[in-house]
């Protein structure tokens, strides 16, 4: 009996690899909205910024003070802290949840959205380099919500670096062209995360806790505690948990 015991323990140390990619997703909030004017007249020309601004629009500006009218560039961005993925996650995908405006009969309406790596404020280089970069979408209808799918790139870029994100609504297939969203943004983040099997509470260490939470759930199906891929807890998972047991490589 030991010696069966001894060589299973053999084999699924042998068979058995001592990490696995977990996928998971992260919804991130903006940190903040601005609008940002310049490259006109009057507040244009004075990089005249909109903190927190009612809605979000990008292509122009415009003032008309009953003498002149000034013009000028706009643009709206959002700020995202990404300091809660994990640094050594790999991020494989990338949505944005936006919400049309209040405004009646803007659906369709075409804009841009750009992204860079940040530092955390906003400065006129973001809006610089993002006006009218970024992928081409249509407006949602009246306070609806939809998401968009966004290339990886700069979020990767951005991940473990500054850990800031800038997305920027610019104009869409023209310059005078205009779509209106809601202030609010929220970034859906997918990504996997190499942990090492075993380490239930991920503290990179398979210890007594670790054993202990797996005998907790002996016996039943239970795919989070599940480490030779049956879904049921039984005598494998635990030879796997021993044969991992110590700092995680």
């Amino acid at each position: 009996m030991k010696l069966h015991m001894a060589m299973s323990l053999m084999i699924l140390a042998m068979v058995n690899l001592h990490s696995r990619a977990e996928s998971q997703m992260i919804e991130i909030e903006d940190t903040q909205a601005v609008q940002l004017w310049w490259s006109g007249g009057f507040q244009c020309a004075n990089n005249y910024w909109y903190t927190n601004p009612p809605m979000m629009q990008g292509g122009w500006c415009s003032l008309n003070t009953g003498d002149y009218t000034y013009s000028g560039k706009k643009i709206s961005m959002w700020r995202f802290d990404l300091s809660d993925i994990p640094e050594e996650a790999v991020i494989t995908a990338l949505k944005v949840r936006l919400l049309g405006d209040d405004l009646y009969g803007q659906q369709g309406n075409t804009f841009r959205l750009g992204m860079k790596r940040g530092t955390g404020v906003f400065t006129i280089q973001d809006g610089n380099d993002l006006y009218g970069s970024g992928e081409l979408f249509e407006q949602p209808g009246q306070l609806e919500a939809m998401e968009y799918d966004l290339a990886t790139s700069d979020i990767i870029e951005a991940q473990g670096d500054t850990d800031w994100l800038v997305m920027s609504m610019s104009f869409g297939e023209y310059w005078g062209s205009m779509a209106y969203l809601e202030p609010t943004a929220v970034l859906l983040v997918e990504y996997d995360l190499e942990t090492c099997a075993g380490d239930f509470n991920q503290n990179d260490i398979v210890d007594v806790d670790d054993l202990l939470a797996l005998i907790n759930v002996y016996g039943s199906l239970n795919t989070e505690y599940d480490l030779d891929g049956n879904a049921l807890i039984n005598v494998n998972d635990v030879l796997i948990l021993l044969s991992a047991y110590g700092e995680c490589e």
